[in-house]
């Protein structure tokens, strides 16, 4: 878009231009007409060109402005999925320490009964033989 922008601005000076030389060639006036006709011809070409740039500067403007709301509206957006990944990561975290502690404990109860049991056993044949 901003070719087309710049291609139109550089047609519009060289038909300035264009036009000017053709004028100067052709035209039956005098050559303080022709001036004056050259200056006013020159203003309004220099007024044209102060619209468009003016014209481009506020698109530019608008168009800067809408690319920062987007990339701050796309960073708000990455750091709220980052967020939420970080509390399932550590909900998940938290759910497998819990389940693995209580298979220790378990496993912890299981031995502890064994080992009695085995004490008791030992205590018995040891009775029995004596």
């Amino acid at each position: 878009m901003a070719d087309n922008k710049a291609d139109f601005v550089v047609g519009l000076v060289i038909g300035a231009a264009l036009g000017a030389t053709i004028a100067l060639l052709y035209a039956p006036n005098s050559g303080e007409e022709t001036r004056d006709v050259l200056k006013k011809k020159s203003d309004d070409l220099l007024e044209s060109a102060k619209d468009t740039y003016d014209k481009v500067k506020d698109q530019t403007t608008h168009l800067a402005s809408q690319v920062k709301d987007s990339s701050t509206q796309l960073a708000a957006s990455v750091k709220e999925s980052a967020t939420e990944m970080a509390n399932r990561v550590g909900d998940s975290v938290k759910k497998v320490t819990e389940e693995v502690t209580d298979e220790v404990e378990e496993v912890r109860e299981k031995l502890a009964h064994e080992a009695k049991e085995v004490m008791d056993n030992l205590k018995k044949s040891t009775k029995s033989t004596a």
